[in-house]
C-alpha cells in the first residue's frame, strides 16, 4: 500500500507553503549560525565520490591486535562509544586513549577499543548513512568540542545533529520543508538510570509477517508497545534486555559472504517488503525511530566480528534507503558481534549470522 497523496493545493495555498518553508528554513539557518560562542561554520556538498553504496564493500580491512579475540563484545553507559571519531584512522591499534581503552582494531571508518574491564566497543561516525550525495553539509564547532550539523537534502528536508565532544551522538532533529520538527531521540535530557527491566510480552518476540501490508500493520501496531519509562538511545544500543522490550524483525533476505559487508542488488531487492514497510510507517510517523542490528558468529577475532556487524548494519541500512526510500535519519545502526548469539555456540552457525531491525521509537518517548 503507498502513501497516500498530499491533497492539491491551489496557487495561493503553494505561494503561502513555500513562503512558510523559506521562512522555516531561514529560521533554522539563524539558528545555526547564532551562537557566538561556537567556531567556524564548514560547509560541503557531498558528491558519489564521498560516499558509499550498499553493494559496495569497504576498501579497508580491519587490523587486529593478536590478543583482541578475548575480549567480550558487551557494552555498558559507561564504556560506549569513547574516544575522539575525529581521525579515527589516526588511532593506531595498540594506543591508549584518554579513558584507559586500548584500541585493538581499526580499518579507518571504524575503531574497536578494549575497555579497561575487558569488554569491547565500536567507534564511528553515526551521520555517515547521512552524508547522500547531492546533500549540503554544515557543522559548527563549539568551545568544547561539541558540534552540530545539519544536513540539508535537495528535497528540503534538514536534519540537525548534536553530538558530544567524544564524538557520541546526543540528538537528531528531522525537520520537514514545511518547518514541521520531529525530536528522534535526546539523550541531552538526561533518562533514569537502567536497573530493572520489565519482561517482555509473549508477542513482543518478534514480528514475524511476512508481507508488505502485514508488516506496516504489525510495525504501527508496536508503536503502542510503550515500556512504562523513557530510556535514551545509549540504553538501547546498550542493554540487551532493554531492546528486548521492542519486538525484532530478523532479516533473512540477505546473506553476506564471508568477511564482506556489501549487499549483491539482486539480494538487496528481497528486501522490498520489509522497506516499503518501514517508508510507509516514517511517512505516517515521521518520528519513528528503527534500530538496524548487525550479528555474527562466534568463529574469529571478537575485535573483528563486531566491526563487520556494525558495517553490515550500515549496509542494510544504506539498501533500505538506496532502494525503498527509507530516510536513514529515522534509522540507527548497531554491531554486536558475536555478544548476543542465537544459538549458544562457539562453531560456525547461519543463524548467528544474521541482521535484526527493531522499531524502537516506544523505548525513546
Amino acid at each position: 500500500m503507498a502513501p497516500a497523496e498530499a491533497p492539491r493545493r491551489g496557487k495561493g495555498g503553494r505561494k503561502q507553503a513555500a513562503a512558510a518553508a523559506a521562512a522555516a528554513a531561514a529560521a533554522l539557518d539563524d539558528d545555526l549560525m547564532a551562537d557566538p560562542g561556537a567556531g567556524e561554520v564548514t560547509t560541503e556538498t557531498v558528491t558519489e565520490a564521498d560516499t558509499r553504496q550498499s553493494d559496495e564493500d569497504f576498501a579497508t580491512a580491519p587490523s587486529v591486535a593478536a590478543d583482541a579475540g578475548q575480549a567480550q563484545a558487551e557494552r555498558g553507559d559507561d564504556s560506549f562509544q569513547k574516544g575522539l571519531l575525529i581521525g579515527l584512522g589516526a588511532l593506531a591499534v595498540g594506543a591508549i586513549l584518554y579513558n584507559g581503552a586500548k584500541v585493538v582494531s581499526n580499518s579507518g571508518d571504524r575503531v574497536v577499543v578494549e575497555e579497561p574491564d575487558g569488554t569491547l566497543s565500536v567507534l564511528k561516525n553515526d551521520d555517515e548513512i547521512l552524508r547522500r550525495p547531492g546533500s549540503e553539509v554544515r557543522t559548527q564547532t563549539y568551545d568544547d568540542g561539541s558540534t552540530r550539523t545539519v544536513v540539508i537534502r535537495k528535497n528540503g528536508v534538514r536534519i540537525v545533529t548534536i553530538r558530544a565532544a567524544d564524538g557520541t551522538t546526543l540528538k537528531r532533529v528531522r525537520v520537514l520543508p514545511n518547518g514541521e520538527r520531529y525530536v528522534l531521540f535526546d539523550d541531552t535530557v538526561a533518562a533514569a538510570p537502567v536497573e530493572t527491566v520489565p519482561t517482555p510480552r509473549p508477542a513482543a518476540a518478534g514480528i514475524a509477517a511476512t508481507d508488505q501490508d502485514a508488516l506496516r500493520e504489525a510495525l504501527i501496531a508496536s508503536m503502542a508497545d510503550r515500556a512504562g519509562r523513557r530510556y535514551g538511545l545509549s540504553q538501547v544500543r546498550a542493554y540487551q534486555s532493554v531492546r528486548a522490550l521492542a519486538p525484532e524483525i530478523e532479516v533473512r533476505a540477505i546473506t553476506f559472504p564471508t568477511n564482506s559487508a556489501a549487499i549483491p542488488p539482486k539480494q538487496a531487492k528481497r528486501l522490498a517488503d520489509l522497506g516499503l514497510a518501514i517508508a510507509e510507517v516514517i511517512y505516517e510517523v515521521p518520528g519513528a525511530v528503527f534500530l538496524v542490528e548487525g550479528h555474527t558468529d562466534a568463529v574469529g577475532s571478537a575485535a573483528y566480528n563486531l566491526a563487520l556487524s556494525d558495517r553490515r548494519a550500515e549496509s542494510v541500512a544504506l539498501a533500505l534507503g538506496e532502494y525503498f526510500g527509507v530516510p536513514p535519519e529515522n534509522l540507527i545502526t548497531q554491531g554486536y558481534g558475536e555478544s548476543d548469539l542465537k544459538v549458544d555456540t562457539d562453531e560456525a552457525n547461519r543463524k548467528n549470522r544474521r541482521v535484526v531491525v527493531r522499531n524502537i521509537t516506544p523505548l525513546l518517548q
